[in-house]
């Protein structure tokens, strides 16, 4: 029996599949490595065209070098040239078609959930207001997103592959806690203020970093009913109704909050956690990736909240331009899963890439304009109630909140295709904005005009929402960004 006819009954021996994180390990059926050369004989009698096949005896471990040794082939595409020949066209059994779920009224009680921290943390923030210094925020923001994206890629990545869950959020806080701690003490000693500032601090972060491992999980749930003590003390501490509630009675209901979300976050840990690794070295430039991004979204969150508007009058709220951003939170969900569902069925009905790409690029600018109207309503709505309670907005830095929320939408849509180098490019593109303002307002003539710092901070947010427009619509035209 010749070397192919072995090949295709199954009785050549063959490297199976290397076993591990190979995503094609999982396709071979039960058996041992009998199972491996079923399949390597299944594809090759379904198989449309010889690269597939050669793809196929590629990562059944043959390597050209073993064609040419063991088989007396040129290369691999020699030998699955021969095959293609010699095999019998059997089509592949057809599989049931999963179902993806679209955009719904769901997603918009999930980001009523993602929206509720920022209650509880400005009910707390106006009870401390006399304790908190301004880089006190900004310091959550930037350590809370930065440990919470790397918490979330280690969950899921692991959870992608079948494992059990790791050790990642408990090293997480611990690293988040220390990191505040060190650099809100640094700021107490540069900038001023006091212990009761890197408390806050320390507090949010860890609510972001815990909050996300149970994200991974699929609780938002037990998120939303462990906020409830803490947001509903800060809206009666911030509305007075039904009563006026305490200072301590608002900050002690957040605290509560907290702690009993990082307990939460805890009932999932491994045995012997201690003794686990966080997460396997191949992941580790990505979950850098993530952490960075995380640096990079916190910091623009921070750098807007404390932007003041020096000539706007005393009654002025930054924070007014930046609900619409935190209460679209469900509407981005919403249409982000209504894009990738559609992505899903165009790429079952179109017969090319190029017509795929195509179909997908107009359910991205149709999931977009929706965006746009549900953040302009609400950005609208905002606005009026801000204008009721004498609030004043300057116009750049209500522009530079827009301009944020519809960056982040870009850059949920960029990262669930899996290009987070596009995503860090982009922010990153932004600081670079700011860094050359920056540099200017400290080397030009006193006489020479520049544009103000809510300005500056609005042309580096359209930076990098504009970076982050072109990177989505380079990232969805991929079909295996949405399988």
């Amino acid at each position: 029996m010749s070397i192919e006819a072995e090949l295709l009954s199954g009785t050549a021996r063959v490297p199976g599949p290397v076993p591990g994180r190979s995503g094609l390990s999982q396709m071979a059926p039960p058996g041992g490595a009998g199972g491996g050369k079923t399949l390597l004989a299944n594809v090759v009698s379904a198989a449309v065209d010889p690269l597939e096949i050669a793809a196929s005896l590629e990562t059944f471990g043959l390597s050209n070098s073993v064609v040419q040794k063991r088989f007396s082939y040129d290369d691999v595409f020699g030998l699955a040239k021969q095959l293609y020949t010699m095999a019998e066209f059997r089509p592949a059994p057809a599989v049931v078609r999963r179902k993806v779920r679209p955009g719904g009224p769901v997603d918009l009680g999930r980001g009523i959930i993602f929206a509720a921290p920022t209650l509880m943390f400005t009910g707390a923030a106006l009870a401390l207001r006399s304790s908190l210094s301004w880089w006190t925020v900004p310091l959550a923001l930037i350590c809370g997103w930065a440990f919470s994206q790397a918490v979330s890629y280690v969950g899921f990545s692991r959870e992608a592959w079948g494992e059990p869950p790791g050790t990642a959020v408990v090293w997480a806080l611990l690293a988040a806690l220390i990191s505040t701690a060190a650099l809100g003490w640094a700021g107490d000693s540069l900038l001023g203020g006091r212990f009761s500032g890197v408390l806050f601090a320390a507090a949010s972060c860890a609510f972001m970093t815990a909050a996300a491992e149970l994200v991974v999980h699929g609780e938002e749930r037990v998120i939303g009913a462990l906020l409830l003590p803490g947001a509903i003390g800060s809206l009666v501490f911030v509305t007075r109704v039904p009563f006026a509630l305490p200072v301590v009675a608002a900050v002690a209901l957040s605290a509560v909050s907290v702690l009993a979300t990082v307990f939460a976050s805890l009932r999932h840990l491994p045995a012997r956690w201690w003794r686990r690794p966080v997460l396997n070295p191949a992941d580790l430039p990505t979950a850098f990736r993530y952490f960075a991004t995380g640096l990079c979204c916190g910091f623009f969150v921070g750098l807007f909240i404390v932007l003041e508007p020096a000539k706007s009058g005393p009654h002025s709220w930054p924070a007014a331009a930046a609900y619409p951003m935190i209460l679209s939170l469900g509407a981005m969900e919403w249409q982000l899963r209504s894009l990738r569902a559609g992505a899903w069925s165009a790429s079952f009905k179109t017969n090319s890439v190029a017509e795929f790409g195509r179909e997908v690029r107009k359910r991205l600018a149709r999931s977009t304009f929706w965006y746009l109207c549900v953040l302009a309503v609400m950005t609208a709505g905002v606005q009026v109630l801000a204008h009721f309670r004498g609030v004043l907005v300057p116009a750049p830095l209500l522009d530079a909140g827009t301009c944020l929320a519809v960056a982040f939408f870009f850059a949920l849509v960029v990262s669930s295709s899996g290009r987070m180098e596009l995503v860090l490019r982009a922010w990153l593109s932004g600081l670079t904005t700011l860094g050359v303002w920056a540099l200017l307002a400290r080397v030009v003539h006193p006489s020479w005009r520049l544009p103000s710092a809510n300005f500056a901070f609005f042309i580096a947010a359209s930076v990098s929402a504009t970076a982050l427009a072109f990177a989505a619509r380079r990232a969805v035209v991929n079909p295996f960004s949405h399988a």
